[in-house]
């Protein structure tokens, strides 16, 4: 029987400017809010954007590292896992929380700019063409 799987793949913006942190024995930890929009039908039958919030920490050296590069409204792309922790409050109350660790970041946009930027192959955008071209296509026997 094969073993479960903890995965999570999201791409959204930054919601607030990332925090960074340090546990008690110096490891730090990075905490920022991720937005992803999804599309839903509502009453009247119309398209809407939802948009979905999820809180995200990333641990050791990658948090500093993209503490100093991540800000609010940023796109980002996240590969990591679902961690599920509970506690009590001070009034008593049992709470959870699920909260997505990143085991690794993306930057999917430019730090000035902050907006979506189609990929373009090198050469591409010259030539007008999707692919560069290449001497060895004229090899091709097709």
């Amino acid at each position: 029987m094969a073993g479960d799987i903890n995965r999570v793949i999201l791409v959204g913006r930054l919601t607030r400017d990332p925090e960074l942190r340090h546990l008690p024995s110096g490891t730090p930890v990075l905490e920022m809010g991720v937005a992803v929009n999804g599309r839903q039908q509502d009453d009247a039958g119309n398209w809407v954007d939802k948009p979905n919030f999820f809180d995200v920490k990333v641990y050791g050296n990658q948090a500093e590292m993209l503490s100093q590069h991540l800000t609010k409204g940023r796109r980002i792309g996240i590969d990591g896992r679902l961690d599920w922790r509970s506690w009590e409050a001070q009034d008593g109350t049992k709470r959870s929380k699920v909260d997505v660790v990143a085991q690794s970041v993306q930057f999917l946009d430019s730090r000035g700019e902050q907006a979506e930027a189609a990929y373009v192959p090198a050469g591409a955008a010259a030539s007008g063409d999707d692919f560069p071209t290449s001497p060895a296509d004229d090899d091709i026997p097709f």
